[in-house]
């Protein structure tokens, strides 16, 4: 329980944001269905409503169903008055793009390969890129940047503690880098959370699934944990670092200092490495892409398909420690390996019965992330919107 209570300001600050992700959500309502689905009174969502009105924010659409059968004006956030700029670092490229408050890019996204690791090298690239985007578009309001990044990454402190795979990358702290390269606002979160609140933001009933769990399976593997409305972050922000848990403590040394740390098994870059072994054993020639090894798994070729369903029985290890330490009612499985499509969830599936009690499965659904473009970019902007939303000031000036 909250030890303090919230003064005037406070509480018209969380109205205020509330209302802004129901409309979010929503794409177009009436005030009386604001004030259905947010419990506040009809007089204090006139008055939210007429101040983003007036800063350019919201506009009235003209006459829609509403309740009973009752005509209503339609309202709906405003898609070219402010925007954001959303950034998504990996270990092999970043890329960068504008976006709306609904959460869409604006024109192309600009993406870069990564030839030199470096922290310092990689931010003034992206400065670089950046202060291009922003001249060329200088008409439009970018009021924040978010950024989404593998971890570690210690969201209290805005330093990223270690990168597998990713040379020079360890106690970087990014978020006073990126900050004082640039006069707007910076947000920066760990990858999976920026996943999951672009999922919860943009895509989940938050009626339907009050605790949701985003898998990031990629070059490395973390979970973003949204519960009640935000991301569950922890006491230090690294909630959800399921990448660093070991489920071997015999297993390989990790570049955390673990052993056995699940990144090692279950990554799209372990499980590249995993598949050229056993190819060359075959006399084969190796695959270079993750993405050329998506036909082999469907085809259930020889070389591959045996490392895909192991990569699998260990992620389902980790997946099950998510229910036990979380019980979300949803789970969604994003990043790259999601791109290979239903065999993922039902091998997981397969495993996961094999290991617990039905009962525990089914409280969890498990799904494939339903965007088409990466979750994890899409957060890095959802990061800067949810944080405009809260600080509307940023809004009137």
């Amino acid at each position: 329980m909250e030890s303090k209570g919230k003064n005037l300001e406070a509480v018209q600050a969380m109205n205020r944001k509330l209302l802004l992700k129901l409309l979010q959500q929503n794409s177009m309502c009436s005030r009386a269905n604001l004030a259905a689905q947010s419990g506040l009174k009809q007089a204090t969502i006139t008055n939210i409503i007429n101040d983003f009105i007036s800063w350019g924010l919201v506009e009235e659409t003209g006459l829609i169903e509403g309740n009973k059968g009752r005509r209503a004006i339609g309202i709906r956030l405003k898609d070219d008055s402010y925007y954001v700029i959303g950034i998504r670092l990996s270990r092999k490229y970043f890329e960068i793009g504008i976006f709306t408050f609904m959460g869409e890019l604006v024109g192309e996204k600009c993406r870069r390969d990564l030839v030199e690791t470096r922290p310092g090298a990689v931010m003034d690239s992206m400065q670089k890129i950046i202060e291009d985007m922003l001249a060329k578009n200088s008409g439009k309001r970018v009021v924040a940047i978010g950024v989404s990044v593998p971890g570690p990454y210690y969201f209290n402190e805005g330093v990223i503690e270690t990168i597998t795979n990713f040379r020079g990358w360890k106690k970087v702290p990014i978020m006073s880098e990126l900050q004082k390269r640039f006069p707007l606002p910076v947000i920066i979160d760990h990858d999976a959370n920026a996943g999951v609140l672009a999922e919860c933001s943009l895509k989940v009933d938050p009626e339907r699934y009050r605790t949701v769990v985003y898998v990031a399976g990629g070059q490395g593997i973390g979970a973003g944990v949204f519960h009640n409305g935000d991301v569950f972050r922890g006491a230090a922000g690294i909630a959800g670092e399921i990448g660093h848990a070991s489920v071997n403590i015999n297993g390989p040394q990790c570049e955390c200092g673990g052993r056995g740390c699940l990144t090692l098994y279950v990554s799209t870059i372990t499980f590249l490495e995993h598949v050229n072994e056993n190819l060359k054993k075959l006399g084969r020639p190796a695959i270079e892409h993750f993405d050329d090894l998506i036909e082999g798994v469907r085809e259930k070729d020889a070389g591959i398909y045996p490392e895909f369903k192991s990569m699998m029985r260990y992620l389902s290890a980790g997946i099950i420690n998510l229910i036990y330490s979380y019980n979300p009612s949803l789970i969604i499985i994003g990043d790259e390996m999601s791109h290979i499509g239903e065999q993922v969830i039902e091998e997981l599936q397969a495993h996961m019965s094999q290991i617990v009690e039905r009962k525990v499965v089914d409280h969890a659904e498990l799904r494939l992330t339903s965007f088409q473009m990466d979750p994890a970019f899409v957060g890095a902007a959802e990061l800067a919107i949810d944080y405009t939303f809260g600080h509307t000031e940023l809004l009137r000036n």
